[in-house]
């Protein structure tokens, strides 16, 4: 899997993702085997994201490596690896959490997002990514994805430890 670095943006879904895919340097891709240069489009998969209109469906890319074989997601940032919950509203629940505010107003704007949803998310931040952040001292804001990468060469709220990269 590789994530990749974005400017901030005010919409999440197909087109912005369509012209992220369609502006990188591939050329300039490492695949998880150390390889430059070497990624061809493989193939797309469907992705559903709970939104405040409602389910959102995303046409991921996948690429392969023509050196290694192995094949890769490209995922924007703003996705959290096997998850239906954008980034920002994963940040917005735990600051919320953490501050011992309510979440309803989260869940006004994004009514897919339920109790047992915020549940979950709380329950994964605090098993997997509670110690970690306070032994980095890595803060929740918009830096958090970087920082997360640097210290722990993966995504923020990712809990599957598969391989991913950054590129910027």
């Amino acid at each position: 899997m590789i994530t990749i670095s974005t400017k901030k943006i005010k919409s999440f879904f197909q087109k912005t993702y369509d012209n992220m895919v369609e502006n990188l340097p591939f050329h300039k891709l490492t695949c998880t085997c150390g390889r430059s240069g070497e990624m061809i489009r493989h193939g797309r998969y469907s992705r559903s994201i709970k939104s405040s209109t409602g389910i959102e469906s995303i046409r991921i890319l996948r690429v392969r490596c023509k050196s290694c074989g192995k094949t890769h997601a490209l995922l924007p940032e703003w996705l959290v690896p096997y998850s239906s919950v954008l980034l920002k509203d994963h940040l917005e629940i735990l600051k919320a959490y953490l501050a011992g505010k309510s979440v309803k107003p989260i869940m006004e704007v994004t009514p897919l997002i339920d109790e047992s949803t915020v549940g979950y998310i709380v329950k994964q931040f605090k098993r997997h990514w509670q110690q970690r952040l306070a032994a980095f001292k890595i803060p929740i804001d918009e830096n958090i994805v970087c920082a997360c990468f640097q210290a722990f060469g993966r995504q923020f709220m990712q809990i599957k430890c598969t391989l991913n990269l950054l590129f910027s």
